[in-house]
Parts: structure tokens; C-alpha cells; sequence
């Protein structure tokens, strides 16, 4: 897939360079939906020079050419992941966790009505609630 991103840039002319590539790298083996930030935090020792607009212009430019997507919650940062088979999302509401999830059914939703002019061109659910982890946390702290 790097080679894809690879022929990808250069042939729209986008320069190719060390971070962008990094940058791609460290989200397609993340399982987290890393956000800008983390993404940022996590290459910067590697990348003394990276600076987080780097990050957050690269994030943009990828998202664009359909390499990753975004993974958006209503009053929340941005998160981002590079698999872009059509699947569905779990988030913790606790800790911000992010789980993959894929199932048929959900992907053959009917389309509901929508306003005059709008045109759908694909969706994701997300279901929140706690994951495992935080659910047996509230579990044990109730009396």
C-alpha cells in the first residue's frame, strides 16, 4: 500500500517525502484512530522537524486522495484510520477508544429521506457506549 500512496504523490505532483510516508506508515499499523495529535506526539522523537501542521496538512492530503479516513464524533478531535473498506465504528464514551466494527447488515442500509439537492454518497454508523475495559471499571465501582 506505501507503493500505491507512493505512485499516488507522484503523480500529482505532490513531493514524497520522508514524514508524509511516516506519517501514513505509523496510522496503517495503528489500530487506535490516532488523532492528529497522537500521531504527531508519537513520530516526533524519530521527526525532531515534524511539526503538527505537517501532520494535520499531510492527514488532509491522504483523506483526499481516498488513503484513510476521518472518524468523526460530534464535540470531539478529529480521529483518523487508514482502512478504507466500508466498516462501522464502536467509541467508548469512557475513554475515546475507537473499535472497527463490520457487518453486512449495516452496510445495506436504506437510504433515508434527506433534504432537497442533498446527494448521499455513503455513510458509517457508530455505535457508542463503554468498551470491555471501562465497562468492568464502572462495574466495580458501584457499591
Amino acid at each position: 500500500m506505501i507503493i500505491d500512496i507512493e505512485k499516488s504523490l507522484r503523480r500529482r505532483g505532490i513531493p514524497l517525502t520522508h514524514q508524509r510516508l511516516a506519517i501514513y506508515a505509523r496510522l496503517k499499523r495503528s489500530k487506535e484512530h490516532p488523532s492528529a495529535e497522537t500521531l504527531h506526539r508519537a513520530l516526533k522523537r524519530r521527526y525532531p522537524s515534524l511539526s503538527l501542521a505537517t501532520v494535520y496538512k499531510t492527514l488532509q492530503t491522504l483523506h483526499g486522495l481516498g488513503f484513510i479516513s476521518l472518524v468523526n464524533q460530534p464535540h470531539a478531535q478529529a480521529r483518523y484510520d487508514a482502512l478504507t473498506k466500508r466498516h462501522h465504528h464502536a467509541i467508548c464514551e469512557a475513554c475515546g477508544a475507537i473499535e472497527d466494527l463490520f457487518n453486512k447488515r449495516l452496510d445495506r442500509l436504506p437510504t433515508p429521506p434527506v433534504p432537497r439537492g442533498f446527494k448521499i454518497t455513503g455513510h458509517s454508523v457508530h455505535f457508542r457506549g463503554l468498551c470491555a475495559r471501562c465497562a468492568r471499571r464502572t462495574r466495580r465501582s458501584k457499591p
